[in-house]
């Protein structure tokens, strides 16, 4: 049936120049239209929550983290938790994404309120996620991962570049404190002296008094960040919440 929809898309619908730039876009020709023209509907274009892509941008900011994780735990097996969710954590940003999100042009298919609307890194990295969502419904996950992987990743993301850029899980946690109203503290818990001199501290995360999570370090610098970043991770903050990305 699928390919039955798909084949009148291409050839006959009314919609297939719009099916035929999806195809250009994403890699295969899709079977349902409504998905997609949903994909890139702005709120600013939708009298209701649910005729505009936030639902979509929800659905494919998770797929989006899936494949991202999956993808980063095969080429790195030798690399740890917290490499992999930093680098995760740069890749998914919300600035990383608007910039491929214009890279790939999804501005000239941008549904939205040109009179109060300034096009801008955030919305088109919700869009991307939008679309990402469509693409997921619509051709399932092996489809979704081949789009992520050949379209996003290889084209756009540097590796070799993402890693040597600073990523400062403190500063983060500080900014989603200030925009959310909570207290954040780093209490030095514990201090040890290992081997020689080589000393062990271990810094509490704590939450409007509550503790968060521990981390450890050689430094008390290191510990926080160590405890910022697990942090990060257990509280499941997005970079597109926060003050600046």
């Amino acid at each position: 049936m699928r390919a039955l929809r798909v084949f009148y898309n291409k050839f006959f619908s009314s919609d297939r120049l719009l099916f035929n730039e999806i195809r250009k876009l994403v890699g295969f020709t899709p079977s349902n239209s409504a998905l997609f023209k949903l994909a890139f509907r702005h709120s600013s274009s939708a009298p209701e929550a649910n005729k505009s892509n936030e639902r979509l941008e929800y659905l494919g900011d998770a797929v989006l983290d899936t494949i991202i994780s999956s993808y980063l735990f095969k080429k790195y097996p030798k690399k740890g938790e917290g490499f992999l969710t930093e680098t995760r954590a740069k890749i998914v940003s919300r600035k990383k994404l608007g910039e491929i999100g214009a890279n790939l042009g999804l501005q000239e298919m941008l549904e939205y309120n040109k009179s109060h609307v300034i096009i801008n890194p955030t919305i088109l990295g919700n869009t991307l996620e939008a679309l990402i969502g469509a693409v997921f419904l619509d051709g399932g996950y092996y489809h979704t991962q081949d789009f992520v992987i050949k379209k996003i990743i290889v084209p756009y993301i540097n590796l070799d570049v993402i890693q040597q850029t600073e990523f400062n899980y403190k500063s983060k946690i500080l900014e989603w404190s200030q925009k959310f109203n909570h207290n954040i503290e780093f209490d030095t818990i514990d201090q040890q002296i290992l081997d020689g001199n080589t000393r062990l501290f271990v810094v509490a995360l704590k939450v409007d008094g509550k503790i968060i999570c521990k981390g450890k370090g050689k430094n008390k610098k290191s510990a926080q960040k160590d405890a910022a970043r697990k942090a990060f991770e257990k509280l499941n903050i997005k970079l597109d919440e926060l003050i600046t990305t």
